[in-house]
């Protein structure tokens, strides 16, 4: 019903790449775990393209948010910074879910509100708010997340 206890000689046999572990990896084979005493050996040109890549990557400003649609289970991610306004987010947001999309400025004449949905969004605070609302930038730093629901 225990652990089957090891030996004090399997305790006492120490890898010294790895102070903590014991040189019996037989439970880590089997479970597929491989440990390697080195790192992988990386050419000089790859090296200095892993870098830049890290390098873009940090620089690149990004702030993904999930958006959810009512009636599909599972959230997409969004990049707020990626959009210049409502206009441009609400149009991503239109092909990105093949619906229309109301908010705070939107056009409704002609319409039909069977087929339209609604985007609110959830702030610092944790109160949903209609999008459009406030400003751009307020907007910008206060979304959590989006959700779009059934008029």
């Amino acid at each position: 019903m225990g652990r089957a206890k090891s030996s004090s000689s399997s305790r006492e046999s120490i890898n010294p790449h790895f102070p903590h572990s014991s040189s019996d990896l037989s439970t880590d084979l089997q479970l597929g775990l491989s440990i390697s005493a080195s790192r992988p050996q990386v050419q000089p040109e790859r090296r200095q393209q892993v870098v830049a890549e890290e390098e873009n990557e940090c620089n690149s400003a990004t702030f993904f948010v999930k958006v959810y649609m009512e009636g599909i289970p599972i959230g997409r991610k969004l990049n707020i910074l990626a959009h210049d306004g409502y206009h441009d987010m609400i149009r991503t947001l239109d092909h990105m879910f093949n619906t229309n999309i109301l908010w705070a400025e939107a056009e409704v004449e002609g319409l039909q509100y069977e087929s339209c949905h609604v985007l609110t969004y959830e702030d610092r605070e944790g109160d949903w708010m209609m999008v459009g609302d406030v400003p751009w930038e307020m907007f910008q730093s206060t979304v959590r997340r989006l959700k779009i629901t059934k008029c």
